[in-house]
């Protein structure tokens, strides 16, 4: 005998904003990564010192993490607007 599962909107609900807390989770610590990237590059003394070293591909690499974080952000922001309205607090039936 087939089992049949019925969903509530609200456990549907539920669900998709699990999922989306999961992907906004993994997209900050994606953030957070290149963030700390940014300051290793930025901070980084064979930069200045090195003759060996390839200041293009240095800037390069700078400019391709923040052009990252920028994308990240905006994603992270759309989803948290889209997704994730903000609860008004509940009425208590009295005028102001």
């Amino acid at each position: 005998m087939a089992r049949i599962i019925i969903m509530t909107e609200q456990s549907q609900n539920n669900i998709k904003q699990a999922l989306y807390i999961a992907v906004i989770n993994k997209m900050a610590g994606e953030l957070s990564e290149l963030e700390a990237k940014e300051i290793l590059l930025v901070n980084s003394p064979t930069y200045i010192t090195s003759k060996d070293h390839d200041h293009a591909d240095h800037i390069e690499e700078l400019k391709n993490i923040i052009i990252k974080k920028h994308g990240l952000r905006e994603v992270i922001k759309s989803l948290r607007e889209t997704h994730f309205k903000p609860q008004s607090p509940p009425k208590d039936g009295k005028d102001s």
